[in-house]
């Protein structure tokens, strides 16, 4: 009886592969029609009175499991924002089918690599791929520098692809992107950076020193509101930024997972290791003080990013937010790649 049904098996595949070779044309045109179908989700542009927020990279300058470094996708009133572009962000984007050309704004918070890493890929991406208008870049003093050092490594590419295709030779310019500055006057902390059809953005100072100016973005729109943190310590600089907020997307550390690992890494000989550890736990968002200024501040959502180290097991995302419930009372997110969430 086994051995009929083995034969059975066999004869079926042997017929399954006879059909696929003998129909392989039919096959192939098939498989690249639906390659051609898929489009993007139309719903990060849809005008339907919701914020949705995406989380496109989780990770930091870590090695991780994460898709991709820094980045957080915002849509509102039918318009599309992205907080900062690190790398792996386009594929990531690109996973999450987000109409990248269509996007109004790249906001940058600070210009650790992981935080723009990917902005080069961004920018030419748009222009190769029909973009009509330069994107707008807006981030701390520095953007311009920034954004002439991409121009210069991008130049041979922009000229080779320029001479081969007219139409993008018609809209150079779309290849280099727009930048701004985001400046304070005397004595601001906060300051407003986009106001168009009921969606604002302000963007803040926050602590992230020795990086100054470093910033967070707070974007509101149908009296919610979005606090972005970028990479910032616990700081009661931040609680205006933080107050109230329907969601705060803010960076994490797990200082009680990193201060246990530094002694396993000097026995185990990890000494540069062991000193990069130590020398990052006071500039980061240690769990515990993010979980008591949120509680402090009325967040009632508090989706972590920036995950170190990052929790790529369920038993690590478990302890990577240990004890933080005894001091935060609204919902608390551990964020990955992909992850969208609706307000």
């Amino acid at each position: 009886m086994l051995r009929k049904i083995l034969y059975a098996v066999l004869a079926l595949t042997i017929l399954l592969l006879a059909l696929a070779y003998f129909n392989r044309d039919s096959l192939i045109d098939a498989s690249i029609r639906d390659k051609l179908q898929q489009k993007p989700d139309p719903t990060f542009l849809t005008n339907d009175g919701h914020i949705r927020v995406l989380l496109c990279g989780t990770g930091s300058p870590e090695v991780s499991a994460a898709k991709a470094q820094a980045c957080t996708l915002v849509s509102a009133g039918g318009r599309m924002f992205l907080f900062d572009v690190g790398d792996g962000a386009v594929r990531s984007l690109e996973q999450s089918r987000v109409p990248v050309g269509r996007l109004e704004r790249v906001f940058i918070t600070h210009f650790h690599s992981d935080h723009f890493n990917d902005l080069g890929t961004l920018i030419n991406a748009g222009w190769i791929w029909g973009r009509k208008t330069p994107l707008e870049i807006e981030g701390p003093v520095g953007m311009r520098g920034v954004l002439a050092g991409l121009a210069q490594s991008y130049a041979l590419d922009e000229g080779y692809r320029s001479a081969n295709m007219p139409h993008l030779a018609e809209r150079r310019e779309v290849a280099f992107g727009k930048p701004l500055e985001v400046s304070f006057a005397g004595g601001q902390r906060t300051t407003r950076v986009y106001d168009k059809d009921g969606v604002t953005i302000d963007a803040t100072l926050v602590a992230h020193d020795p990086v100054k100016p470093a910033l967070g973005y707070i974007l509101e729109y149908r009296s919610k509101k979005v606090f972005i943190s970028g990479d910032t310590e616990v700081s009661p600089l931040n609680m205006d930024a933080m107050r109230g907020a329907d969601l705060a997307v803010h960076e994490s550390y797990a200082a009680h997972m990193v201060r246990r690992a530094i002694p396993q890494m000097k026995k185990l000989g990890m000494d540069f290791e062991a000193e990069v550890a130590t020398r990052t736990v006071p500039y980061h968002a240690d769990n515990i003080a993010l979980a008591k200024q949120a509680q402090a501040a009325g967040v009632k959502h508090l989706l972590l990013t920036h995950l170190i180290p990052y929790p790529d097991s369920f038993i690590v995302r478990r302890i990577y937010t240990e004890g933080m419930a005894d001091h935060y009372k609204g919902k608390l997110t551990v964020g990955q790649d992909g992850m969208l969430i609706v307000l």
